[in-house]
Formats: structure tokens, sequence, C-alpha cells
């Protein structure tokens, strides 16, 4: 019996610290991150352009560029947006962290997906990035 309670007091503190994060916002993991992405296949295996590309002009809604649109939805007054980017979720992240045409909300990091919540243009636009390749991303907006 003191046998097991030693073994859980050793145990639980390692546990417990491996489990640390960043200071950021997002709370991301330390020691993960884009070591984790390169994990994925590669882009040239995953085809980031096989739906038919459609225009999305919609009022707050801000992609990075280079980001390829390939559906735009209605439903009332919200629009759902789905789309691809050469960019891994974190580099999204950081691209609306940069950005000074926006109120950044938001954002949450979890390495294969990040989301991110902002108001720009007088509307809120919830979006989420989720790792499709090693260094391609899925971009879902809802505006």
């Amino acid at each position: 019996m003191r046998l097991r309670m030693l073994a859980a007091v050793v145990t639980v503190p390692l546990l417990l610290a491996s489990c640390g994060t960043d200071s950021g916002s997002g709370q991301r993991a330390i020691g993960r991150g884009p070591d984790m992405l390169a994990n994925l296949p590669s882009c040239d295996r995953v085809p980031l352009d096989a739906d038919a590309e459609v225009d999305a002009h919609v009022t707050g809604l801000l992609l990075p560029e280079d980001t390829r649109v390939t559906s735009v939805v209605e439903q009332g007054a919200l629009t759902t947006v789905e789309a691809t980017v050469r960019m891994t979720p974190l580099d999204v992240r950081a691209h609306y962290e940069q950005r000074d045409d926006i109120d950044l909300l938001r954002a949450e990091d979890e390495v294969f997906e990040t989301e991110v919540l902002m108001r720009a243009q007088q509307r809120r636009t919830y979006l989420r990035a989720t790792a499709l390749c090693a260094d391609g991303t899925t971009l879902s907006a809802v505006v």
C-alpha cells in the first residue's frame, strides 16, 4: 500500500508538469507546435484545389491572402464560408493577431486547429482553421 502511495506521489507531479502551457491566450501546449504538424502528409499529396473556387463578397469576412473560397452559404443573417489556404493553423492565428483592421476578440489554438473570434466592418466572424496537411488548412467561417 505504501509503495502505491509513493508511486502516486512521484508520478502525479511529473504528469502535471508535462501538461504546461505557454502564457499566450490560446493556451498552446509547450513543445508541440509545428513539430507535430510535420507528421501530417505532404500537401503535394492532398489536393487543396480540388473544389471549384467561388467569389466571396461577404461583409466582415477578412481572409488571409491567397485563400481559396470553395463555398458560400447564406442562412438568414448568417453566412458560412468554406475555404483552403496554404498556411498552418498556427500561421492563421498569427495572421489575425497581426492585423490592425480587426478587433480580435479571442484566439485559441490546439496545434491542429485554431479558432478565432473577431469583429470587422460591424460584423462578428467565428473562424475555425483545421490542418489538412503539413502546411495546408481548411477554413470554416461564420459571419
